[in-house]
């Protein structure tokens, strides 16, 4: 593929929050990275350029005004969401079902023990007995977390049979899909976590408003820095400026700008709502701020880490950031496919990221070891009866 370039809008350009980065960034970083790397996801080669997009950078710019053991938190989520990802990016329908109620069980159950537990069966487990010492056992927000997390699950199934059947939706229809298969939802809703706020406060049409439209401007400059990422990944067909392109027949040049005044009016409305948030008492409106706060601080902390991160722009981000000018040009696929371009002398983890995969679709594989030994043994008797297997 040659290289274009073209201008990217500034979509968040009247947001009034500022870039605002944890002061445990670091610390929760190296505990967050550490639990990652202790269920070696990746092939070292992956692992590096997972690493590289730090998405402890993104819980600690987005979460940035919490303490210390929800920074942590937020990093673990991020983590096991790009991890999620990554392995339903590669499978078949049946592949991300099996990993969606994987992952629904061990959170709806996290003391269950399962026969043949995957990595991200356990990494929910871990993750949600930390996640819930953030906030009271009585708190709504738990609730709310798995349902909207169950709902997320179960939409990243529906994207796979988009992608089995290369369909393009309409725009609406999209952000629709897109609502649940971006994981914004319940990544919102950690931002209750501790704050206590009631159903009557949650539910509130204002603050669903103000929610949803987080979630709207976090799918959109997601898909703007993510679109040159996978395009070349040939994953494209998810993403916004597919959409426009395909619905309103434009080029990606008019594509981009028709973004840019979908999201003018989005930030509009938002920042409009604000300003009819009731007044509760001073203790619940002070909590609502810290929630709402928090909606805002996620939308300029995943543009921020997007540009800061090496995920979608490598080492070009800063200086993207500051000419605004999109490049597309071939990578390499996502962190699995990366496994396999990997040099020879990684322990056999090649069969085991194989292994981790096939798992969940035949319990046969349950010993990568058993495999490559079976895969041993069919080479050496296709060479005997001279074809290859």
């Amino acid at each position: 593929m040659s290289e274009q370039r073209y201008q990217l809008p500034d979509l968040l350009r009247d947001w009034p929050w500022s870039r605002q980065l944890s002061t445990y960034y670091l610390e929760a970083k190296k505990e967050s990275s550490a639990w990652v790397s202790s269920f070696r996801p990746f092939c070292s080669r992956g692992q590096k350029a997972f690493d590289a997009c730090d998405l402890n950078l993104l819980a600690s710019l987005t979460y940035s005004n919490r303490d210390r053991d929800f920074v942590r938190v937020g990093c673990d989520l991020m983590n096991f969401y790009f991890v999620y990802d990554e392995y339903t990016d590669v499978g078949d329908v049946s592949v991300a079902r099996s990993l969606a109620s994987t992952v629904i069980s061990a959170m709806k159950d996290p003391e269950a023990k399962p026969d043949n537990p995957h990595i991200l069966g356990e990494m929910t487990r871990q993750f949600w007995k930390q996640a819930s010492t953030l906030a009271a056992r009585d708190s709504p927000c738990f609730e709310r977390f798995i349902a909207t997390s169950e709902t997320y699950l179960n939409a990243v199934v529906e994207e796979a049979e988009d992608r089995a059947q290369n369909r393009i939706r309409p725009v609406q229809d999209y952000l629709r899909l897109r609502r649940d298969t971006c994981g914004a939802r319940p990544t919102l809703v950690l931002i209750e976590f501790g704050l206590n706020l009631p159903r009557e406060v949650t539910d509130h049409s204002t603050l669903v408003s103000l929610t949803q439209d987080a979630v709207d401007l976090i799918i959109l400059v997601n898909d703007m820095h993510s679109y040159s990422r996978e395009i070349s990944c040939g994953l494209a067909y998810h993403n916004i400026i597919t959409t426009i392109m395909n619905e309103y027949r434009l080029d990606l040049r008019d594509a981009l700008t028709w973004l840019g005044t979908y999201t003018d009016a989005i930030v509009s409305r938002f920042l409009s709502n604000i300003k009819q948030i009731p007044s509760w008492d001073p203790d619940t409106d002070r909590r609502v701020r810290t929630y709402v706060d928090g909606l805002g601080q996620w939308v300029r902390g995943n543009d921020d880490w997007s540009y800061e991160s090496k995920r979608y722009y490598g080492n070009d981000g800063l200086s993207i950031r500051e000419d605004r000018i999109l490049k597309l040009r071939r990578r390499t696929g996502n962190y699995l496919n990366a496994e396999f371009e990997v040099d020879t002398d990684n322990g056999g983890r090649n069969i085991e990221l194989r292994e981790r995969q096939a798992s969940c679709m035949n319990a046969f594989w349950e010993d990568w070891r058993l495999f490559f030994s079976l895969g041993a043994l069919a080479k050496t008797v296709a060479r005997k009866l001279s074809f290859s297997p």
